[in-house]
C-alpha cells in the first residue's frame, strides 16, 4: 500500500517539475531573444550563459541544449558585428549614416622614405585649414612595451622574432581605445606606421605572413594608407641610415615586397623620390578627400576582420 502511495505521489509531481523547468526555459530564451535583438547586453560570453541558467535552476542539461541553439542560431538574425576573440572591442558594421567623426590617416613605407617628415607637415596643414589633428607614431616608445621594443630596435637587446612581433602588436593594441575615443570626438590622427609596418618587416624575417596578420585582427582599419614608394636603394643613400637594426638594404627589398602584397583598396601610392612640396601637396590632398567621407559618417571597421 505504502509502495502505491509514493508511486502516485512521484506521477503526480512529475507534471509540476516540467512545468517549472519550462517556465524557466521559456523565461531565459525569453530575455536571450531580447539581449540580441535589441543590443541590450554585448559580447556576452558563454561562461554567463551558463551562470545565467544555473542561477535559474532548470537543470545542466537545458543549460546545454541552449547553448548549442545559441551557437548555431542563424546570425542572419544577429545584429551584424564583428565579434573578436583577442578582444572586448566591436566594430559595427551596420548600414545607415553614422556620426561625424575624424580620419584614420597611415602613412606607410621603407625606412626613410620621408613618412616621418610628410606626416608631421600634414598634421600642420590640416590644423591650419581648421581640422582637429594629431600625429601618433609605432612604435610608441613611451610605453613599457614600447621601451622594449626601441631596446631591440637599437641593438641593445635580442629577441626571438616571434616575440617582437607579438610586442610591436601589443604596442598597437595597448593605443587602441584610445585611438577609438579620439576618432569617434572628431580628431584626424596621422599615424606613421601601423599594423602593415608590423606584418611587412616580421614576414621578411621568414615567418609566416598569415600568423603575423593574426594578432593585428581587431585593430581598427585605416581610413586611407598612403604609401610613400622608393627603392631601396635610393633610400639607403639617404642621410642616417643604417642606424637601426632593420637599415640593411637586402632587409629592405623584402620589406618591399611584402608591402605589394598588404596593398588594399584604400592605399594611395606616392613616389617618394619627388620633390618633398609635391609629396606634400599629394599627401593633403588625399587626406582632406578622406577627413571629408569620415566626416559625413562613414563608420569604423577592423583591420582584417572580415
Amino acid at each position: 500500500m505504502s509502495s502505491q502511495v509514493y508511486n502516485y505521489q512521484k506521477r503526480q509531481c512529475l507534471p509540476i517539475s516540467f512545468l517549472v523547468n519550462s517556465f524557466f526555459f521559456f523565461f531565459f530564451f525569453f530575455f536571450f531573444f531580447f539581449f540580441q535583438f535589441f543590443g541590450e547586453v554585448r559580447d556576452m560570453t558563454h561562461t554567463s550563459y551558463l551562470t545565467f541558467g544555473k542561477a535559474l535552476n532548470f537543470g545542466a542539461g537545458a543549460v546545454r541544449r541552449s547553448l548549442n541553439f545559441q551557437l548555431n542560431f542563424p546570425h542572419k538574425f544577429f545584429i551584424r558585428r564583428i565579434r573578436m576573440e583577442n578582444s572586448n572591442h566591436n566594430c559595427s558594421l551596420r548600414g545607415g549614416k553614422e556620426d561625424s567623426r575624424g580620419a584614420l590617416v597611415v602613412l606607410e613605407g621603407l625606412d626613410r622614405c620621408g613618412k616621418t617628415t610628410q606626416s608631421t607637415r600634414l598634421v600642420a596643414n590640416l590644423e591650419r585649414l581648421g581640422h582637429s589633428a594629431e600625429l601618433w607614431r609605432f612604435p610608441d616608445r613611451t610605453t613599457s612595451v614600447g621601451q622594449m621594443i626601441s631596446s631591440y630596435l637599437s641593438n641593445k637587446s635580442q629577441l626571438d622574432d616571434h616575440t617582437i612581433h607579438l610586442l610591436f602588436s601589443a604596442n598597437r593594441w595597448e593605443k587602441r581605445s584610445l585611438m577609438e575615443s579620439k576618432l569617434k570626438s572628431g580628431i584626424t590622427l596621422v599615424v606613421d606606421r601601423y599594423s602593415y609596418s608590423g606584418v611587412a618587416f616580421s614576414s621578411a624575417k621568414g615567418l609566416d605572413i598569415e600568423w603575423c596578420k593574426a594578432p593585428e585582427i581587431g585593430l581598427l582599419a585605416p581610413d586611407l594608407v598612403v604609401y610613400l614608394d622608393i627603392p631601396p636603394e635610393k633610400a639607403a643613400e639617404r642621410g642616417g641610415y643604417g642606424g637601426e637594426r632593420y637599415e640593411q638594404l637586402e632587409f629592405q627589398k623584402k620589406v618591399g615586397q611584402n608591402y605589394q602584397v598588404l596593398r588594399g583598396p584604400t592605399w594611395k601610392i606616392i613616389d617618394a623620390c619627388s620633390p618633398m612640396e609635391d609629396i606634400e601637396e599629394q599627401l593633403q590632398n588625399m587626406a582632406l578627400d578622406c577627413v571629408k567621407t569620415c566626416q559625413e559618417g562613414k563608420p569604423l571597421s577592423c583591420r582584417w576582420s572580415c
